[in-house]
């Protein structure tokens, strides 16, 4: 006579509840499981097949494109840029905007420079000279001769010491605030129009520190107070 499968006392006790609950992984889960190949790979983009080919993977790409909206939020909230090149040498960006400038015959501004000349978009000026408006600002004082090209492309200072804030610290003060804006409390994954950003609350201008504890979470929204639509 054949024997049941699962009667053996030697097997663990499994029960077949027919009420049981899927257990839903949390936010911090998936970003933490997204974070563990991050760190395996440099903190490099990376694509959402690449992630589920990791044998050590916790979860799969779909679900947390789900959760956040898209594969490149999920990677953005982790410091990671999902998509198209994003570094340019400040010589690129002002070469590229001189182009479009001459092209168009006027100050391009977001979306058009995205479309035309080398079709970069305005968030790397705005990571350099605050908005691609001030990137134009000083390239038109360069030109009157008002500034030397060396302060040209030093771009602003206080936005270059905001950026070499530590990928570790960002995402401990993203952790820490439970990947919510701490003034609307919004977060990405119930609305994925929400970008979440790492602000200073004393800046750095009036000497501020990347510490932690002058760090916060905020939507862009929040940190910016309102949408810079120059065009």
């Amino acid at each position: 006579m054949g024997t049941l499968k699962g009667v053996d006392n030697n097997e663990p006790t499994f029960s077949f509840d027919m009420n049981a609950k899927n257990t839903r992984l949390s936010d911090h889960d998936l970003l933490s499981a997204l974070e563990d190949y991050a760190k395996v790979v440099n903190f490099r983009c990376f694509p959402a097949m690449e992630f589920d080919k990791w044998a050590n993977r916790r979860c799969q790409s779909r679900t947390i494109s789900e959760r956040f909206g898209s594969w490149k939020k999920a990677l953005s909230i982790i410091g990671i840029e999902g998509g198209k090149r994003y570094e340019y040498t400040t010589e690129e960006l002002i070469s590229n905007l001189e182009q479009c400038w001459k092209e168009i015959g006027r100050p391009p501004g977001n979306p058009k420079i995205g479309k035309i000349g080398q079709k970069i978009s305005g968030k790397p000026y705005k990571r350099i000279w605050g908005s691609l408006r001030k990137a134009c600002e000083a390239v038109s004082k360069y030109h009157q001769g008002k500034i030397t090209r060396e302060q040209l492309l030093k771009g602003d200072s206080d936005i270059l010491q905001r950026r070499t804030i530590p990928l570790d610290v960002r995402w401990k003060v993203l952790k820490r605030d439970n990947y919510r804006c701490v003034k609307c409390g919004k977060n990405p994954a119930t609305d994925h129009s929400v970008t979440l950003e790492v602000d200073h609350e004393v800046p750095v201008a009036k000497g501020g520190t990347n510490d932690s504890s002058n760090l916060r979470t905020l939507c862009y929204a929040c940190n910016h107070g309102k949408r810079d639509d120059y065009d």
